[in-house]
Formats: structure tokens, C-alpha cells, sequence
């Protein structure tokens, strides 16, 4: 059934080996709880990565790039050339500092859509902070961002839910996200890691909001909460972007376990493929 669908995974990345050198201690920590496929620490070839997808029957992955406190893992750039080799496999997403001079930020998310045709921007409110306190999205220096990917018709894709980092998770509480929804509802908004342990306020803002998605990255399906499968098979499944955050989760794991969830077909497609195409606006790239 999966491998028909042609599943497209909402938040991966590759991880070139130089950049896999650079990861920072304070994630160790969580690749070691996931057990995660070593080659994050190695690293791998955007060949090797698409091998894995083949074997999953996974059709396309939103490519991220990755930064954390001045390091970068995988940069725009890599990211961009990336999607642009193989643009039937990949669609970029890109990253940025939000705490630099918003005219200076805001010419960066420019060049991430004009000259690197990214469709999202991906944030991270844990790692804007001071390694105690994060910056929820409700931050002023947020909103110039917000209105800007409105105006570049750029989805952006928020980490919610707890770290796995040793890192803050407060700034993470999906609630922050509906002052965000209400004051830019033309913007496409992609809660990331399902918003654990606060996942029934990210689906409770998701069925709110048209403009609100959640996805699944870096929670493996044995795991997910009853009632967000539930959401997902009813009164969700438009609303719910299949992801595994990729190496951090396998994507031939992911998909068996999708395949053992009680979910019905029409719900599954849309969950593993449908809403993607629609949240990303992917229908001329698939």
C-alpha cells in the first residue's frame, strides 16, 4: 500500500560528511536515545540517501537545511543544489538566524526563495534562546519573517513539542502558534515533531486553523498517541504530514509501522502524500 502511494516525507535532511563533524555535543545526547542510523555522525552521500528512500518507496522528501548557534550541519546552499541535481526526489527548505538585523534576515529568506527556490523555512524556537529559555514564535522577531513568507508564498515549518536536544522545550508549546495563525492566516504553518507532550493543543490548533498542519518528524508511528491516530483516520486527516527527520529515523522503519496503524486508506494517502503536495504546494513539482 505504501510503496504505491509514493509517500512524501515532509522534514529530512542530508547530512554531508563534513557537516556530520559539526553536530554539537547537545545532540549527541538525542541520537544516542533514538539510536539512530550512524551515518549521522558520518555522514553519507545524497546518493545513498535517495537509496534509502527507493527501498521505503518514498517518491520525495522537503529537504532541510540544518544550522545551531553559528554551526552549519547543512547549509542552504547544499540543500538548494541538492534539490536542484534531483528535483524529482527533492523540494528545499531552508534555515535562518531570526535574531540578526531583520532587514538582513529578511534579504536571506529572499535569496532562500529566489535564487534557491526553497518552499519553506524551517524554525527552530529552542535554539534562538540562551540554552535555558527559549524564544517562542510569538516573538517580535518573528513576525517580519512571517509576513514575508506570506508575501513569497513560502510555508514555515515551526519545531513544537519537547527537544530532543538537551536544549529548552517551553518556547515549544504548540499554543504559542495560534496568536501566529490568527494574526497571518495566509501563511502555511507546519507544526514539526507532533508537539509531544503537548500534541493535543497541535492537533486542537490544527483542526482550528485552515492555514495549520501538524507533522510527525522524529516520532516513530509505534509511538504516536491513540487519539493523533485517531486525528489522523477522521477529523485530521487533512490536516497531517507524514515526516521521520531523516537519519534520525529511518524511513523503511516509519512507513512498516504506518502500514500496521489502524487508518484507513483514503486517510493514509493523505497523510503520506496528499496533504503535503497541498501544504508545500507541490503540484507542479510531483
Amino acid at each position: 500500500m505504501s510503496e504505491k502511494i509514493a509517500a512524501i516525507d515532509a522534514w529530512g535532511s542530508w547530512i554531508p560528511p563534513e557537516g556530520a563533524k559539526t553536530w554539537p555535543e547537545s545532540f549527541h545526547h538525542a541520537f544516542k536515545n533514538y539510536k539512530s542510523d550512524p551515518r549521522i555522525l558520518s555522514g553519507m552521500s545524497i546518493e545513498e540517501m535517495i537509496d534509502d528512500m527507493d527501498q521505503a518507496g518514498v517518491d520525495m522528501v522537503v529537504l532541510s537545511s540544518f544550522q545551531f548557534d553559528g554551526v552549519d550541519v547543512v547549509t542552504n546552499g547544499q540543500v538548494a543544489i541538492a534539490a536542484k541535481k534531483y528535483p524529482r526526489r527533492f523540494v528545499a527548505c531552508g534555515t535562518l538566524d531570526p535574531r540578526g538585523k531583520p532587514m538582513q534576515v529578511l534579504a536571506e529568506l529572499k535569496q532562500m526563495k529566489e535564487e534557491y527556490d526553497m518552499v519553506c523555512l524551517r524554525l527552530e524556537p529552542y535554539a534562538y534562546g540562551d540554552g535555558i529559555k527559549g524564544a517562542p514564535p510569538t516573538e517580535r522577531m518573528y513576525w517580519p519573517l512571517y509576513a514575508k513568507c506570506c508575501e513569497l508564498d513560502m510555508a514555515v515549518a515551526i519545531q513544537v513539542g519537547h527537544t530532543g536536544p538537551l536544549l529548552p522545550s517551553e518556547a515549544g508549546r504548540p499554543i504559542y502558534l495560534d496568536e501566529v495563525a490568527l494574526a497571518f492566516p495566509e501563511l502555511r504553518i507546519i507544526g514539526a515533531h507532533l508537539g509531544q507532550p503537548w500534541h493535543e493543543e497541535m492537533m486542537v490548533l490544527a483542526w482550528k486553523h485552515p492555514n495549520v498542519y501538524i507533522e510527525t518528524s522524529a516520532r516513530v508511528p509505534k509511538h504516536w498517541p491513540q487519539s493523533f491516530v485517531k486525528f489522523c483516520d477522521t477529523y485530521g486527516q487533512d490536516k497531517t504530514l507524514w515526516a521521520t527527520d531523516y537519519p534520525l529515523l529511518p524511513f523503511d522503519r516509519c512507513i512498516n509501522e504506518i502500514d500496521d496503524l489502524d487508518i484507513r486508506a483514503t486517510a493514509k494517502k493523505k497523510l503520506l502524500r496528499d496533504n503535503a503536495i497541498r501544504a508545500f504546494k507541490l503540484q507542479d513539482r510531483v
